[in-house]
C-alpha cells in the first residue's frame, strides 16, 4: 500500500510501473497541474481532482462526484496501465493521492500504492525531477468496478435514523465536524450519529503515514469494520480514513462519495452539530 521514495526511484524505468502526479489545491484548482509542468517525478502523469477524479458538480452528488469509470478507465489506458501495472500515486498532502488510490481500485486495479510522504519526501530523498510531460502509452485498463464499495445516500438515511445498521465515521476535521467552522460548505455540523475521526490524525507532522498499531488506536471505537460508512466534506479525504484503516488490517469500510456536500443538498436532511458520538 506505501512505497518508499528510494524504493519507487529503483522502478522509474519499468514500463510495468506507471506513476500518477495528484497535486492540486481546492484553493487554487489550477495550482496543482502548474507545480507538475514545473517539476513531477520522471514519467509521471498528471491527475487532475477536478477534471479527472470528479466528475461536474450536479444539484445532488457533492462537490466532487465521483467520475465516469469509463472516462477515467480511457485515460489510465493512455498512461499504458495494464492488468499487469504497478501504479504509484502522490501528492504534497491534502489527501488527493488517496481519492485516487481508492478510485484505481474501486475501479478494478489490484496494485495500487501511495508513495509515503509524498513529493516532499521524493525531494527529500533526492528523487530526479522532470519537465517532460510523457505522451500517451499503449494500455488496457482492467476495468471491473467494484459498486458495492458505494453507499447511496438513501442507505446513509436509513443508517441515520437508526433504521439500518451501519457506523457513519466523518473524516473531516473536529472543528467542522462539531459545527464551529465551515470553510467549504454552506451549511455547518456533521450527519446525526456520526462519529469524527480527522484524517490528518492518520499521518505525522511530514506527511507521512502512522503505522498500522497507531491506526489501529485511531478506530479503536470500531467494532465491525463493514459496517462502517466513510465520509467527509465531497468524498476527498474520506479516502484517506479508509486507506488508514486498510493499513489497520481493519478491512470492508465502504464510502459515501458525496459525503456533507451532498448530504445537505437536501433540504429535508437533519443536521446535527456538537461532539457527535465516540
Amino acid at each position: 500500500m506505501l512505497i518508499r521514495a528510494s524504493e519507487l526511484q529503483t522502478h522509474l524505468q519499468d514500463p510495468r510501473w506507471v506513476v500518477f502526479d495528484c497535486r492540486f489545491t481546492l484553493a487554487n484548482p489550477a495550482a496543482g497541474r502548474q507545480q507538475y509542468l514545473e517539476g513531477h517525478i520522471p514519467g509521471a502523469y498528471y491527475l487532475d481532482m477536478e477534471h479527472d477524479l470528479s466528475s461536474p458538480q450536479q444539484a445532488h452528488g457533492g462537490r466532487h462526484p465521483l467520475p465516469d469509470p469509463q472516462e477515467l478507465a480511457s485515460k489510465l489506458s493512455a498512461a499504458g496501465v495494464t492488468d499487469a501495472s504497478h501504479l504509484v500515486v502522490y501528492d504534497e498532502g491534502g489527501g488527493m493521492a488517496l481519492r485516487a488510490w481508492w478510485l484505481l481500485r474501486y475501479l478494478g486495479a489490484d496494485r495500487v500504492y501511495v508513495l509515503d510522504g509524498g513529493w516532499s519526501a521524493w525531494l527529500a530523498a533526492g528523487g530526479p525531477i522532470s519537465q517532460e510531460v510523457p505522451g500517451p502509452r499503449a494500455g488496457s485498463f482492467p476495468l471491473q468496478v467494484h459498486h458495492d464499495w458505494l453507499v447511496p445516500v438513501e442507505e446513509v438515511e436509513r443508517i441515520a435514523r437508526g433504521e439500518q445498521p451501519g457506523m457513519l465515521i466523518d473524516a473531516r476535521a473536529a472543528v467542522r465536524f462539531r459545527g464551529e467552522q465551515e470553510t467549504a460548505d454552506p451549511v455547518a455540523g456533521h450527519i446525526p450519529g456520526a462519529y469524527n475521526a480527522p484524517w490528518e490524525e492518520g499521518i505525522t507532522a511530514d506527511g507521512r503515514w502512522r503505522d498500522a498499531a497507531a491506526q489501529r488506536q485511531r478506530f479503536a471505537f470500531v467494532k465491525d469494520p463493514q459496517e462502517v460508512v466513510m465520509y467527509c466534506g465531497s468524498g476527498v479525504t474520506a479516502c484517506a480514513n479508509l486507506f488508514a484503516m486498510e493499513l489497520a488490517g481493519l478491512r470492508g469500510a465502504r464510502l459515501y462519495a458525496g459525503s456533507w456536500s451532498d448530504w445537505i443538498s437536501y433540504p429535508h436532511h437533519p443536521v446535527e452539530v456538537g461532539p457527535g458520538r465516540g
